[in-house]
Order: structure tokens, then C-alpha cells, then sequence
């Protein structure tokens, strides 16, 4: 019998048994017709490997182009987190998607998938999973490679005051992190005032949208992707706390508030009072005039005019401006509640934020 009889009396039986079971014809799981045979797509199956917020706008786009069976036929999930925060289980479980925990078994992916989709996964892919889907694996990567390699890109792009970023679509290789080639990327402006949980939100839409762009015309995008540049590769680790401590001896009014809107949505700036630890809830970058030279880095004064409490930056020098803080034992304040209840009774010569 051949390939095209099995098809269609395949298709007859699955039809007439969701018509007797009241469900419909085509669910989040159904399989075209070629895809029985072995796909050679499109439809193309996917397997997704994602863990976060900045995975689940992808794993929403595949998931709508599935539900119209033209270019994606099928996707299931791959996940390293089990909690009740995982957005991407919660999405998946709503969508019914198949989800498998990691590491996953080679067993369940040889002849079941085309390729893999890797989105802020943070695991090195082997090379065994790799070779079990025939279109091998990409990956959206939130930088312009090979600029800003490694677990935080977005982090590092603010914190460094880059002006541009943008999304990559690259092959997965073994072993190391973001060094395939490039099949697509696609740049965007970053605002001097924006944050990093604002970048991305922004890269997370650009990322799906380019994602699905790269599957209308998979296989020549994969077949002419090309190396990244050896040349401008920069380096985006882990980054951990300590971050978070301020220098006021070595750091300018750039560098403060960069740190301020690369971390703001992790953790507040750090720094010291008269022993006191305290927490910058938020910094803006501020021009002062008529500003006292003779001010060391840490010092602190007050603009009554502006009603604004400013702290003298090192490096460079310039100013910012402390516009909330919080101290142990006391509710969130404003520069100006800080300066008249800490500062004011304080001598001018100690009046100073202290590097830790």
C-alpha cells in the first residue's frame, strides 16, 4: 500500500473518530497530513526550549501560526522550571501544548520534530539533541551578535549605554554559547532614558515576529546564513548583586544611572550612610549649575529650588539625582524627605553617601 493510500485512510479513520468523540477536527496537536509520512515541511514541527518572560512572546507567535496549519504544524515544550512563576508552562498549559521537563530524552524527539527553537533557554544544547531534528536548532538571541554574547545580553546593553540593539536568529552549535550563524537580525534605537525590562518587552515582540519571519522561508534561511564577524565580540555574563554596590569614587553620572536602568527591575543600587546601608529606589541623570567645585565624589547637596537632593559622581563627574531611597526601619522617601530628616542636622564635611 503506498505512502498516499495510508494518508487518506488514516485521515478518514482520525476524522470520523473525533466526530464521534464531539471533538474537533483539527486540535494544537494535530499533525498535517505530510507530517505523517515524516515531514520535510512546511508545516514544519517544533520543538520549543524556553524558560522565561522573554521566551513566551515567541513561543505565543509559534503557537498562533500552528493553529492556522500553514507554516508551523506543530509545537511542544521544553522547560528547566517546574514553579508556579514559569510564564512559559502557564502558556503552555493553557494552549495544551506537550511539555517535557530537561534534560529530555533523545527518544522523544528522532522523527517527532523538524527543528528546535531555543529562547532564552540558559543550557548548553549537546550535540546529541541537536542532531535529533533534521533542520537542527535556532536560537533568538536578545543582542546584534556577535555583540553581547552570553546569559544577559539586555542587561549589559544598558548598563553600557549602547544606543542600538536589536534581536538574532542564529544556529545553535555544542559546547559554546551564541557563536552559530546568523540567520537573520534586525536592529533597533535604544531611548537614552530607557530601562532594561522596557528594552525587553520591545526585543521580545522583535524577536517573535523575526522568528516567524524566518520560518517562511526556512530552509534558504538556513542554507545561507553566514558566520559572525571575529571582529567587536563582547561579552554579557551572569550578572549577580554586587552590581549593584556604587563606587562613587570611580563611577560617573553616566555610569550611575546606566546601572540604575540596567538593574532597576532586578535590584535597587547600593550604597552607604554613616555605616547604613541604603537603597536607591530610583536615580535620574541631572545637569546642576552653579554646582560647588570644591565637592569630592559621594558628597551630597540640596537644590531647594528644584527641591532635589544630588549626589557628586566621580570618574567623568556630573550628577544624580536621588528621587527615592530606602533606609532599614523606615518607609520608601523621597530625596527630599531623606535630606531633611538625615541630612540637614548633619555637618557639611560629613555630609556624604560612602563607597562600599
Amino acid at each position: 500500500m503506498n505512502c498516499n493510500l495510508l494518508k487518506l485512510s488514516g485521515f478518514k479513520f482520525h476524522k470520523c473518530l473525533l466526530i464521534l468523540l464531539g471533538k474537533p477536527l483539527f486540535s494544537h496537536s494535530a499533525v498535517s497530513l505530510k507530517n505523517k509520512c515524516g515531514s520535510k515541511g512546511p508545516p514544519w514541527r517544533v520543538m520549543f526550549f524556553g524558560n522565561d518572560d522573554f521566551s513566551v512572546k515567541s513561543l505565543q507567535m509559534l503557537t498562533s501560526k500552528m493553529r492556522t496549519q500553514t507554516i508551523i504544524s506543530k509545537v511542544d515544550v521544553v522547560t528547566t522550571s517546574t514553579g508556579s512563576g514559569n510564564n512559559v508552562i502557564s502558556f503552555a498549559k493553557e494552549e495544551k501544548l506537550d511539555i517535557y521537563d530537561w534534560p529530555v530524552n533523545t527518544s522523544l524527539l528522532e522523527g517527532k520534530y523538524d527543528i528546535g527553537v531555543v529562547v532564552s533557554f540558559g543550557r548548553l544544547i549537546p550535540e546529541k539533541i541537536i542532531k535529533c531534528f533534521p533542520q537542527g536548532m535556532i536560537n533568538v538571541h536578545a543582542s546584534l551578535l556577535p555583540r553581547w554574547r552570553g546569559a544577559a545580553p539586555i542587561i549589559y546593553t544598558i548598563l553600557n549605554g549602547d544606543l542600538t540593539s536589536g534581536v538574532t536568529i542564529m544556529k545553535i552549535h555544542p559546547r559554546r554559547f551564541d557563536v552559530g550563524e546568523i540567520v537573520r537580525q534586525h536592529s533597533c534605537s535604544v531611548n537614552k532614558d530607557e530601562t532594561a525590562d522596557e528594552l525587553k518587552k520591545k526585543l521580545s515582540e522583535m524577536g517573535g515576529r523575526l522568528l516567524i519571519d524566518s520560518f517562511k522561508e526556512l530552509t534558504r534561511s538556513l542554507r545561507y546564513a553566514v558566520p559572525q564577524s571575529e571582529n567587536d565580540i563582547t561579552y554579557a555574563p551572569k550578572v549577580d548583586k554586587t552590581l549593584s554596590i556604587i563606587d562613587w569614587n570611580v563611577m560617573d553620572s553616566n555610569s550611575v544611572y546606566n546601572r540604575y536602568r540596567a538593574l532597576c527591575g532586578l535590584w535597587p543600587l547600593i550604597t552607604t550612610w554613616h555605616g547604613t546601608s541604603v537603597k536607591l529606589l530610583k536615580v535620574c541623570n541631572h545637569q546642576m549649575s552653579n554646582a560647588e567645585t570644591r565637592l569630592q565624589p559621594g558628597d551630597l547637596v540640596y537644590d531647594k529650588q528644584r527641591q532635589k537632593l544630588f549626589v557628586k559622581c566621580g570618574g567623568k563627574g556630573g550628577y544624580v539625582s536621588i528621587e527615592k531611597l530606602k533606609i532599614p526601619g523606615h518607609k520608601t522617601m523621597s530625596g527630599k524627605d531623606f535630606f531633611n530628616g538625615f541630612v540637614y542636622m548633619t555637618p557639611n564635611s560629613e555630609r556624604k553617601f560612602d563607597s562600599t
